[in-house]
């Protein structure tokens, strides 16, 4: 007979069973992390440097943390949520006035020794509690108050993200903040508009004939599947006519780098030696890893060190160029099962506060494997989003295994109302 464990929740005893351990989110991080140490060993195997070590003892502080935070009373989650939020704003306005800046951004607060902290990272996870805490209540996405009250806990971080300026990590909140209000009942229609404005604003950089078809396009399909009346009808075009127009001024408002990646992305071959030569390489070095690729450290393009930072935002062209195909497929696989697990815990979990956190969780690494992945081959422009578990640093590696251990929590506790 398997062994229990009892814990007390508003006065209810709950008994679980230690089978309740969600070994299987477990063991895909694991299997993440440690792939991770692989690619950064072999990225920077040629330099002297202690960068593999160092992930070696964030990964070992991650594990330590992801274990606490799967065994502590859920209950903590719900009322630390605001205090946490407040303590992460706290910081994105302290690296404002203490920060140091690292590639045109101030984004980075020193720690003691050679360390750093990035805490626009970990204000991700208090963003998501902020939200489930807000949203766990009697709340209604449909009145105008309530969204607009559930949408500035996200906007808050992201002006003060916009101010180091990191527009990066900016999108992965917004991204965020569609998915949550989708999950949590928000009207479809406008989160359709406003996604498709946001289409309509990338394409009219391709021109004027391309954004004038997406609103088309876009506008036709919102009105004929949702059959608004006219009046929102309306409303929707004009967001739509609105976004084209205001792509232009905010590009040209932009930061001259910004405006570079944008360019570079559309043609990198203009600058290949300059702006777009971190693009042209992990394309090579992609493509010429094959089906099965060239073997664990054999990777010409990356041990000769022809991808700029390969150990961080372009960590996986590591792989892909010693393992090919098969080995990025099976990166993309199990990045696959654990979106896929924590989906299934959010529908599982019997607390709207847990159901909101999970597809909070579970957005966030949604969006940063596909801008990540999404940059690496070109279809993206360079922001400078990690790879989950995978890419070098303490900042994004612990705040994942946060994540990940207060997901496993979660599901621990799926039977628990609270």
């Amino acid at each position: 007979m398997a062994r229990t464990v009892r814990f007390s929740t508003n006065s209810k005893v709950e008994a679980l069973d230690v089978k309740d351990f969600d070994v299987a989110t477990f063991i895909f991080v694991l299997l993440l992390t440690v792939g991770g140490f692989f690619a950064i060993y072999s990225a920077t195997s040629v330099a002297v440097n202690d960068r593999f070590t160092q992930q070696l003892q964030f990964g070992a502080i991650g594990i330590v943390v992801l274990i606490v935070m799967a065994l502590v009373p859920v209950r903590w989650f719900s009322v630390a949520a605001y205090p946490f939020y407040a303590l992460t704003l706290g910081l994105l306005i302290l690296v404002l006035f203490k920060g140091e800046v690292v590639y045109n951004q101030k984004n980075w607060l020193s720690l003691p020794g050679s360390l750093h902290f990035q805490p626009s990272e970990l204000a991700k996870l208090g963003t998501i509690m902020a939200l489930g805490k807000y949203l766990s209540g009697d709340r209604k996405l449909t009145q105008i108050f309530d969204f607009v009250i559930a949408c500035g806990i996200v906007i808050l971080p992201v002006t003060l993200i916009m101010l180091e300026p990191d527009p990066g990590s900016a999108m992965i909140y917004i991204g965020l903040l569609c998915i949550v209000l989708l999950w949590s009942g928000a009207d479809l229609f406008f989160l359709l508009t406003a996604i498709g404005a946001a289409i309509v604003a990338v394409l009219s950089l391709f021109g004027k004939m391309p954004m004038l078809i997406s609103v088309l396009t876009i506008g036709a399909m919102l009105f004929f599947f949702f059959r608004k009346n006219l009046i929102m009808t309306a409303v929707s075009f004009m967001i739509l006519i609105g976004a084209s127009f205001s792509a232009d001024f905010i590009y040209n408002h932009l930061h001259p780098y910004q405006r570079q990646r944008i360019d570079l992305l559309l043609t990198p071959e203009m600058d290949p030696l300059g702006g777009g030569y971190n693009i042209i390489q992990t394309k090579m070095a992609i493509g010429s890893g094959g089906l099965v690729g060239k073997g664990y450290l054999q990777g010409t393009q990356t041990q000769l060190r022809f991808v700029p930072k390969q150990w961080t935002d372009f960590i996986m062209s590591v792989p892909a160029e010693e393992f090919g195909f098969i080995g990025a497929l099976v990166i993309l696989l199990l990045y696959g099962f654990l979106i896929s697990r924590s989906l299934a815990i959010a529908s599982s979990v019997r607390s709207n506060f847990s159901s909101v956190v999970a597809i909070g969780i579970t957005g966030i690494w949604f969006l940063h494997v596909t801008v990540n992945i999404g940059m690496t081959v070109g279809l993206f422009p360079v922001v400078g989003i990690p790879l989950p578990f995978m890419s070098y640093g303490g900042s994004s590696l612990i705040t994942n295994m946060l994540m990940a251990g207060m997901l496993m929590n979660l599901y621990r506790n799926r039977r628990v109302m609270y």
